[in-house]
């Protein structure tokens, strides 16, 4: 594999967007350390290599599963008029490594399913070596299914399945299993401090299906966005962005200093200021600056969730 085929998989792997699964899954191991357990730095390292391995699998056969499609519906990639309806992550700069040649649909393949072989020996070796827990590589397997499934196989993210399986397996899942390896206990606790993150990452979701729009709908991909319309998923922002604001409302009750409390302050004004935005491109429905803004807006507010958290519990344990 030369430099210029490692270039394009880099791009088609949208490295910032692994913090959605790292981060949380981060969370979870603190969150057990303040519980009292004694911290397995082994353990972390090597499932967050584990982690970081399946997220890329599930981002590039995404990447190859879109592609592939638009395709094969005639889409030309870079030509305006064919192209001038749908949102420009979605046709060209998402793209660029396939349409400059840096790396083949087929080759781009092959390494997501390298992802998952080198991801699989790290599982075995946490299961029978490092003793994490029996439930080590289920949930490992559990999260290969949800990566393959969402654009592959089942084809979650085809049949309005996408968002449950993204909110399960990156809102959820992440953190649980974070927490699981260090404690080797089943425990409500991660899930009860992760569900703001669950809320936003389904919201976050269904967002950002609203400027891709029109390419989900030309290849077929009957996600929520499609099946509500534009109008009724944007009208879920607000109350979401409630639940997911109401769902902090436990974190008082953990032990935690109140100083760290705070924190929370930061990911609730990127999603406030994301709300306005939304709000404001309802009215129109139609892709524009304010729509651009809300959605990078929902990302930081998102990704700066389990950031506040894991900032709340460290805190925790310091003092």
């Amino acid at each position: 594999m030369n430099l210029s085929t490692l270039s394009g998989w880099a791009e088609l792997s949208g490295l910032p967007k692994f913090t959605t699964t790292l981060f949380p899954f981060f969370l979870g191991a603190v969150l057990a350390w303040a519980d009292g357990y004694a911290f397995n730095w082994k353990v972390l390292a090597i499932s967050l290599l584990a982690v970081f391995l399946l997220t890329d699998f599930c981002f590039v056969l995404n990447a190859c599963s879109v592609y592939s499609d638009l395709k094969q519906k005639g889409i030309v990639f870079g030509h305006v008029e064919k192209t001038s309806t749908l949102h420009s992550t979605a046709v060209s700069g998402r793209f660029n490594a396939f349409e400059k040649g840096r790396i083949s649909v087929k080759q781009a393949v092959t390494g997501a399913y390298l992802c998952v072989l080198a991801a699989l020996p790290l599982a075995v070796l946490l299961q029978f070596f490092l003793s994490p827990g029996p439930l080590t590589l289920p949930l490992g397997l559990l999260g290969i299914f949800i990566a393959y499934s969402y654009s592959r196989g089942l084809r979650f993210s085809y049949h309005g399945l996408g968002e449950i399986a993204l909110t399960a397996g990156v809102g959820w899942l992440t953190v649980f299993s974070g927490y699981y390896l260090q404690t080797h206990q089943v425990s409500w606790l991660p899930t009860v401090v992760a569900l703001p993150w669950v809320i936003d990452v389904f919201k976050l979701k269904l967002t950002r299906e609203i400027p891709d729009f029109e390419c989900d709908r030309l290849i077929n991909r009957r996600n929520l966005a499609i099946r509500l319309g534009k109008t009724a998923t944007t009208s879920l922002y607000l109350p979401l962005t409630v639940c997911s604001w109401l769902a902090f409302i436990p974190i008082p009750f953990l032990g935690v200093p109140y100083i760290g409390l705070t924190l929370l302050a930061i990911p609730m004004f990127f999603t406030a200021r994301s709300l306005i935005s939304i709000q404001t491109f309802r009215k129109s429905l139609i892709k524009n600056k304010e729509n651009e803004v809300g959605v990078k807006d929902a990302f930081r507010g998102m990704i700066l969730i389990p950031v506040a958290l894991i900032g709340i519990f460290v805190i925790k344990i310091i003092l």
